[in-house]
């Protein structure tokens, strides 16, 4: 059974720019009814940890690492076009428990995403009996950066544009104007024990952002906590690494939010 994903009118922890980056292809899946089942998507990223897996028995070593791609937005159930961490968390569960696998890297390609999900998910890849690497050639931003903070170690290609991002947003959309165009209008009348239902939406549309702005600056506390926990006091922060900044893999050393830059052989040879 499958949940649903929501990048809009709900907490996201992403890059603004990658946001908007991925409207055009969702409208075109939605346009041209293109989007896979959620089973068939699950099924092939199954096959190629599968694969993995058989071609490290036939090189005849005892042990071997895996590379696991988190690419695309973060979301918590796999839909439209991508895989969810609910769906990630099962796979890397079978991984653990594999005593053939020496380790795991993680190989990210993603602007972040939902902050549903995510924190359960940087916690179960910190809480892995088998080392984990953090790897990245392009981006690794906010609900990213939060997932591979619970890794052991964190490596970056030399290419890699934007790491970092630790923040949160709202992507809010009022469509009330457009629907009252067409002739329709939306009425909406709470009982009176209901006074907190849906308050800061309400207060949203009033022009009131203080609520939800509060609940962000919890949500954004915790990242950043994470964060700090997770780097064991390894950030060297320039004023700008906890308000939302990217950095290029060179900058991302120098501030620590990685520990080496080098090629994803390099990280699969850890182990």
């Amino acid at each position: 059974m499958h949940g649903h994903n929501f990048l809009f009118n709900q907490p996201l922890a992403i890059d603004s720019n990658y946001l908007l980056s991925l409207l055009p292809a969702i409208a075109l899946g939605y346009r041209n009814n293109s989007f896979e089942s959620a089973h068939t998507m699950e099924q092939r990223f199954g096959a190629g940890i599968k694969s993995q897996i058989e071609n490290g028995i036939n090189t005849g070593a005892d042990q071997y690492p895996v590379v696991f791609n988190i690419t695309g937005p973060i979301v918590k159930y796999t839909d439209w076009y991508y895989i969810g961490t609910q769906t990630m968390m099962r796979w890397l569960a079978y991984l653990d428990n594999d005593p053939a696998i020496s380790g795991i890297v993680f190989n990210i390609d993603s602007g972040g995403g939902m902050v549903s999900g995510t924190a359960e998910f940087a916690d179960f890849i910190k809480n892995m009996k088998k080392p984990t690497v953090s790897w990245t050639n392009d981006y690794q931003c906010s609900a990213a950066e939060w997932i591979a903070s619970g890794c052991d170690y964190k490596m970056a290609g030399p290419h890699a544009s934007d790491i970092g991002s630790i923040g949160t947003l709202l992507g809010f959309q009022d469509f009330s104007a457009l629907f009252e165009k067409y002739g329709a209008k939306i009425y909406e009348v709470y009982s009176p024990e209901s006074t907190e239902k849906n308050k800061d939406f309400r207060e949203l549309l009033k022009g009131n952002n203080a609520p939800m702005e509060a609940e962000l600056s919890k949500i954004t506390q915790k990242f950043i906590k994470t964060i700090q926990d997770n780097y064991n006091g390894a950030i060297q922060d320039d004023g700008f690494v906890f308000k939302g900044k990217t950095y290029d893999a060179e900058e991302a050393l120098k501030v620590g939010l990685i520990q080496e830059i080098g090629s994803l052989e390099e990280a699969m040879s850890k182990f």
